[in-house]
């Protein structure tokens, strides 16, 4: 490990890599070798496709709803909801309302479409001291934790 390496972060300068680009979905990665954190944001009717990956993934609902399927069963998850997908399981869903909230996959998704390739694509992972590039993509929403501090003052 480097001396200089950068350990903590302000959620508000990691950079947006985009998910779902047609549905405006976006997130704010952190990486690790062993486990990715994906502070992620679903805008108001945006639907993230079905799908299904190899590692597990635990989705924390911090704000908003989502009709989620997993498994096929579809459920209604809001603030303050955790789904458990294990590896393989198909899953997705829509929101009405958006939601904010944290994605934890372990270990990080590296393989073909995963969410490290996108990283790259879009010009978004880390240097080998752990900093982050300045966010150099457009997003439609504020950043995820000035998103997430202004519904908490709704409360």
């Amino acid at each position: 490990m480097a001396k200089d390496r950068k350990y903590v972060f302000k959620i508000d300068e990691l950079p947006f890599t985009p998910l779902v680009e047609e549905e405006d979905i976006v997130t704010q990665f952190l990486l690790t070798d062993k486990l990715q954190i994906s502070f992620i944001q679903n805008p108001p009717g945006a639907t993230f496709p079905i799908h299904s990956h190899d590692c597990e993934q635990i989705l924390i609902m911090l704000d908003g709803t989502e009709e989620h399927v997993i498994d096929g069963q579809e459920i209604h998850m809001e603030a303050g909801d955790v789904c458990v997908h294990p590896g393989g399981i198909a899953h997705g869903g829509k929101t009405l309302t958006g939601f904010k909230g944290v994605d934890i996959f372990c270990p990080p998704r590296t393989g073909p479409g995963g969410h490290v390739e996108r990283m790259r694509k879009y010009g978004t992972m880390p240097n080998e001291k752990g900093e982050y590039p300045k966010n150099a993509v457009q997003a439609k929403v504020a950043t995820w934790f000035k998103g997430v501090a202004a519904s908490m003052k709704k409360l």
